[in-house]
């Protein structure tokens, strides 16, 4: 039963004060110690009951006076042991334990609070009174790489989990499993696994391993549907202490492959949330478990990873075979314009290695696209990722113009200039790249007021057939394709949890390339015009001719026709008149020798054109 002053009794008695309140005023006397919730911890200096004050010392404000109510119901009463009032009463011996020994401080802090607190809490004790402003942030971080040394001691890897004191007198293996089996999450638990593998050497009995592997194994595959980044992540935690344990390998235990084999390709939208260096083990165990399905799965997946990641993956798919696909969805991308900005800085950054196959003058058009793409993107407009690349690599521009010759080089030059996304001193430090390249370029600079040079560069000549399944695509686009995605996003927004809601970030990273598609269809719809190819020549290749040419190394005979921007079907011999195969057999005639080269390289044939003719336009007339 508390103990009322008699003073205090008093004020009741007189009704000065409510009964209910004087258990609490009479712990509040002189030279003890309180808190308060905004002034912070204090000493009680004097009672002047007969004026109705208490007058107390606060750390920033000595002599303050509250009245006996108001102290009585907002003072909590704090011990002289407890870590706030010994920092009022000796800030000094403070500041020395902070400086020579860490986790003591540490210590008594958990102490007074229970032996667990948030980092902010901690902060909100610590600084500034006991380590300043400036120095904490220093100090944190050696006194963390102490605590992790003791195994009392429980730091949050987050700052969303708590600073703890272990109770009892564990031992480090004991504290390490303790961690582990106290997890109160999967993370929690692939966290404590890895610092359980980083200190092998601390547990000398099998059997307590075992129990570990089983318990994470039973954890992971409870959780593999429901929670699938955190189950991969603890599943690649428990392989990783498997490998170093070679003796703890059993059929029991679901691997990584068995994992993968079960959730199917499902799991390679989880990829791009590992950690990197942990990635490239579930592309391995991903096509090695599912084969075609698990490459098919994780190629869209590109889209979505860093460019240490896509380096990973380029090495895995090649290593494994997969050569052929993995060019095949670059290419396709770069046509469509559907490749990431990250994924076309690495194809640059790549172009005489891993994306050497892929590296075309259609690469720089793409390129620029998603330069105008993320300069209309607020979201990616500050980080324009392919501007500050083509700026920063010397070579690059070289590089591409020597894919073509002068005329793509000046239809490429025009197009940097044009592009909204380029800054005027960019635009100036590229065009010099050009020129040093091809000086005929240099009268590029005083076209730019030329409009009407400049409208007929930037048309796009295209069948009307073409045209009419362009408009067909941007129709379902806006009719169907987007309409869908809105309402996919507001369904996966009831699933709860934005943070970890996978179907939700699925959908709203959709949404991106559904409004970059449309960007650029509306564009070329904008630039295109339509033809039926009936004015085509067969005296001089142009838009509309079909050309024989003959090789004349190989002695083999080829024919091409050359129709419009979106005619390109490469199984019948027909190509755009803007491939670089078209631009340099354009306006030739026939016994002209040219150098032909490839969509894909540098590499040229010598032939010789051996015949002209003109396309039947019947297939490519405008539908009534």
């Amino acid at each position: 039963m508390s103990t009322v002053h008699p003073e205090i009794s008093k004020l009741v008695a007189n009704g000065k004060l409510q009964g209910v309140l004087a258990p609490r005023l009479s712990a509040l006397e002189p030279g003890t110690y309180c808190f308060h919730k905004s002034w912070g911890v204090g000493r009680i200096n004097e009672w002047k009951l007969d004026a109705d004050q208490i007058i107390l010392d606060f750390e920033d404000k000595k002599g303050h006076p509250l009245k006996v109510e108001f102290a009585a119901k907002s003072l909590e009463p704090v011990p002289d042991t407890h870590i706030l009032a010994r920092r009022h009463a000796d800030p000094a011996s403070l500041q020395k334990l902070a400086k020579d020994d860490k986790p003591a401080l540490v210590r008594a802090v958990l102490e007074s609070h229970k032996g667990s607190m948030s980092l902010d809490a901690f902060e909100a004790v610590v600084k500034p009174k006991i380590v300043s402003e400036g120095a904490f942030k220093g100090w944190w971080e050696s006194c963390k790489k102490e605590l992790r040394s003791r195994p009392e001691f429980i730091v949050p890897a987050k700052r969303n989990l708590p600073l703890e004191l272990r109770g009892g007198d564990l031992s480090p293996a004991d504290a390490l499993l303790s961690d582990f089996r106290k997890a109160r999450d999967l993370k929690g638990k692939g966290k404590a696994l890895d610092a359980i593998t980083r200190e092998l050497e601390l547990f000398q009995d099998q059997a307590v391993l075992e129990a570990v592997i089983k318990e994470a194994d039973e954890a992971a595959t409870q959780n593999l549907r429901l929670r699938p980044v955190e189950a991969l992540d603890l599943i690649l935690s428990r392989d990783e202490l498997r490998d170093k344990v070679k003796a703890l390998h059993d059929d029991v235990s679901p691997s990584l492959a068995k994992a993968i084999a079960v959730e199917g390709p499902r799991l390679a939208e989880c990829v791009g949330s590992l950690a990197v260096s942990r990635q490239r083990r579930v592309f391995d165990a991903l096509v090695d478990a599912t084969g075609d399905a698990g490459v098919e799965s994780l190629l869209p997946l590109m889209n979505r990873l860093s460019q240490r990641s896509l380096g990973e993956i380029a090495s895995v798919l090649k290593e494994k075979g997969y050569d052929g696909p993995f060019n095949k969805f670059l290419m396709t991308g770069i046509t469509q314009r559907s490749l990431s900005s990250e994924v076309l800085v690495w194809l640059g950054k790549e172009r005489k290695g891993a994306g050497s196959a892929v590296f075309s003058l259609e690469l720089s058009k793409a390129m620029l696209s998603a330069i105008e793409r993320d300069h209309f993107d607020e979201a990616n407009r500050k980080a324009n990722r392919i501007n500050d690349f083509l700026l920063a690599d010397k070579e690059i521009i070289k590089d591409f113009l020597k894919l073509g010759g002068v005329a793509q080089g000046r239809n490429f030059a025009r197009q940097v200039m044009l592009s909204p996304g380029i800054e005027e001193m960019g635009k100036r430090s590229l065009l010099a790249r050009f020129i040093r390249v091809h000086p005929e370029l240099e009268d590029i600079i005083t076209e730019r007021g030329n409009e009407k040079q400049e409208e007929q560069e930037e048309t796009l000549l295209v069948s009307w057939t073409s045209l009419t399944e362009k408009r067909k695509t941007y129709e379902h686009l806006i009719q169907v394709e987007i309409p869908k995605n809105i309402e996919d996003i507001s369904i996966a927004r009831e699933y709860g949890d934005l943070r970890e809601n996978f179907e939700f970030k699925s959908a709203k990273e959709y949404s991106l390339v559904l409004s970059r598609r449309r960007f650029d269809i509306e564009r070329d719809l904008n630039r295109a015009k339509g033809t039926d190819f009936s004015d085509a020549s067969d005296a001089l290749v142009s838009v509309g001719t079909i050309v024989t040419y003959v090789d004349l190394e190989s002695n083999k005979e080829e024919t091409f026709s050359i129709l419009g921007a979106w005619d390109t079907k490469i199984e019948e011999n027909i190509i755009s008149y803007l491939s670089v195969s078209a631009q340099a057999l354009l306006n030739k005639t026939v016994g002209d020798e040219v150098d032909l080269p490839s969509e894909d390289s540098a590499i040229t044939r010598h032939v010789k054109i051996t015949k002209l003719a003109k396309v039947d336009p019947a297939p490519y007339e405008a539908q009534s």
